[in-house]
């Protein structure tokens, strides 16, 4: 039975579309009681690691892990600039950080753990401290995703496929994307520890096709035990990867900087329709989403911001005529800028004459949940 598209009318015939019926049904069934006292154990098990951490090794003796960690002398250890801090680092520190010599390296936090409290720890930490010791932190591939429910990863460099539970992560990413993380599988259910922040482009593929080939080259046939031997490699191709990242991302804003000063725009003059949204911003966007041709069907606007909870607060894309996905500086077919922001639907107008015929779709996308203000 071939696979039914989510924006099809739902074979019930219920008249709705398929995302908005059965495939809710479908994400409801998924096996979800593991996977929640998964989260609960690593979320007890951190705390108390965390504790020691601090105990044995002192702030002096952390920061020495996180400069390991990122390999580089210099860099602070501040989750607000260096957001790896939190997420990838912390669970290396825990799980995998030796202070001793390579002679003699020593136990992991995790690992002297898990050895002193034995069968005093409930079965479920122990089985997770066991798995968790043993994964090693590689490069995936998004593969497929499942809305609200799950991705699904293809390790790049060790020959594996997981399905992983997680569902900020399935409504954020997109098929290409490439994460650095460690992957937790136990029985039928895979979470995430210690993602990295940032999601890696497609285009950086080829270039981790070279690591791996160049590991396979010198070491043979990659398995655990090589990503455990070669993880500092890897760390350090993370952080190449996300340093170009952040530059282009720097130079990119400069440049829209500088274009935008140069060139007044349709707020400057005025040309505006502001809406009061009655809905959330995920909910105005999949109304208008359609009216920027360049976004795909599971792509978020490049310039969106996420609250705590890891949901859109503020969203702004162009508004395209129809057909044009490739906008060139000869000929402009952005009709104006939409901007979602918390409550407030902006649209910054290009062309005044077609101001009218925009307000009309705006009414008709959004109807109740839109109420016109200026």
């Amino acid at each position: 039975m071939s696979k039914i598209n989510r924006n099809a009318p739902c074979p019930c015939g219920s008249g709705l579309k398929f995302k908005k019926c059965c495939l809710k049904q479908e994400v409801a069934e998924q096996p979800r009681p593991l996977m929640e006292s998964l989260r609960k154990a690593e979320e007890e098990l951190f705390h108390i690691l965390f504790k020691q951490a601090q105990q044995q090794l002192g702030p002096v003796g952390i920061t020495e892990a996180w400069q390991s960690f990122c390999q580089h002398t210099d860099a602070p250890l501040d989750p607000q600039t260096q957001p790896e801090a939190n997420t990838c680092f912390l669970s290396w520190l825990l799980l995998h950080w030796n202070p001793g010599s390579s002679e003699q390296p020593e136990e992991s936090i995790a690992s002297r753990y898990r050895r002193r409290m034995d069968h005093r720890l409930p079965i479920l930490q122990r089985r997770f401290l066991d798995e968790a010791c043993n994964q090693p932190f590689s490069f995936f591939v998004v593969t497929d995703i499942k809305q609200g429910v799950s991705v699904t990863l293809q390790d790049l460099f060790w020959p594996r496929t997981l399905e992983v539970y997680e569902q900020k992560a399935s409504t954020l990413l997109s098929r290409g994307n490439i994460l650095y993380t460690q992957v937790l599988p136990l029985d039928n259910v895979a979470i995430f520890l210690g993602c990295a922040p940032f999601a890696i482009p497609d285009a950086y593929q080829i270039r981790l096709m070279e690591v791996r080939d160049a590991i396979e080259k010198n070491l043979g046939s990659i398995n655990r035990d090589t990503l455990f031997s070669m993880e500092a490699r890897l760390r350090a191709c993370y952080f190449e990867i996300r340093n170009e990242m952040q530059k282009m991302d720097e130079e990119q804003a400069e440049a829209q900087t500088t274009a935008e000063e140069e060139q007044p725009s349709a707020s400057d003059s005025g040309e505006r329709l502001i809406f009061r949204l009655n809905c959330s911003v995920r909910e105005a966007f999949e109304a208008l989403r359609t009216l920027s041709w360049k976004l795909e069907e599971d792509e978020l606007p490049p310039a969106t911001r996420l609250d705590e909870q890891g949901q859109p607060s503020y969203m702004a894309l162009p508004w395209l005529e129809k057909g044009n996905r490739k906008p060139s500086k000869t000929e402009n077919p952005e009709l104006g800028q939409i901007i979602i922001d918390g409550n407030q639907l902006t649209i910054e107008v290009v062309d005044v004459e077609q101001k009218d015929a925009m307000l009309r779709k705006i009414i008709r996308r959004m109807g109740k949940l839109a109420t016109l203000q200026e």
